[in-house]
């Protein structure tokens, strides 16, 4: 009786053992093993490091090597504005230029790719530089985005103009030599015309850089009807209408980059 009874107790403690590790979620040490369709939930439980340990949120673009462009998120950020930063990436990758193709997209995706580009999507700025120590752990080439300034938030959207640094500096910039120096003379051009000054303690490196937004957010749309224009008036033109008079060579960047392209609906 006593040997029945120890069997059936190791028995029953055998197959508790085995349902929880059926139970145990599996703890990923590449977050390129993770796949969905949506925004898949992350933590320090399925993802190893600093990645589970700060973000609560992923989501990707798969570019045309197979590799990622990656999008983290904190608990703060919703899953709406997680998708709707995705979209806007998809828009810049899939946007016919007047010059420079869909070819000339998945080109840039890839290099992007390659150099282990993501999004850092936190609550707020402050929960950012909380955490900056942490991010720069990560091996990535990354850009911050703030929940507080993007979709739904009540607040200016920058998210078109994060989103398009990230590209412009891992994907444009490496590989579309001659649009950059285009670019580099429209910027100097704007410069000496007055229509754009770039703010104070901008380092002159960036100069281009927030230039190139100011171009998008104009050509977008994004300042018409606030009475105000990029960088708080930075940049002068305030709608793309404005900015094919004023600005010519930069209203051709855009054309000639992304087309007619318009906002994430």
């Amino acid at each position: 009786m006593h040997l029945a009874k120890i069997n059936i107790v190791m028995l029953l403690f055998t197959c508790l053992s085995l349902l929880a590790s059926c139970n145990k979620q599996k703890l990923y040490n590449d977050i390129s093993e993770l796949s969905g369709e949506g925004v898949i939930e992350i933590n320090s439980d399925n993802v190893s490091g600093n990645i589970g340990a700060v973000f609560s949120k992923y989501i990707y673009i798969t570019a045309s090597n197979n590799k990622r462009v990656d999008i983290f998120g904190t608990s703060g950020v919703s899953d709406e504005q997680m998708e709707y930063a995705r979209d806007i990436f998809n828009n810049y990758f899939n946007t016919e230029g007047n010059l420079y193709s869909i070819i000339d997209k998945k080109i840039i995706a890839n290099s992007m790719a390659n150099k282990k580009t993501a999004l850092v999507f936190f609550d707020s700025q402050e929960q950012y530089e909380a955490n900056i120590a942490k991010v720069s752990t990560l091996g990535y080439n990354v850009q911050d985005l703030y929940a507080t300034e993007s979709l739904n938030a009540g607040n200016r959207d920058a998210s078109y103009e994060e989103i398009l640094h990230v590209i412009h500096n891992y994907g444009i910039a490496p590989t579309l030599t001659e649009f950059q120096s285009r670019l580099q003379q429209a910027n100097d051009n704007a410069i000496a015309n007055g229509i754009w000054t770039p703010w104070g303690n901008l380092p002159g490196a960036d100069f281009d850089d927030e230039y190139f937004a100011g171009l998008m957010d104009t050509y977008l749309g994004l300042w018409e009807g606030t009475g105000d224009s990029f960088g708080g008036g930075s940049y002068i033109p305030s709608n793309k209408e404005e900015m094919q008079i004023q600005d010519p060579d930069g209203y051709q960047l855009i054309k000639d980059l992304f087309g007619d392209i318009e906002q994430v609906q």
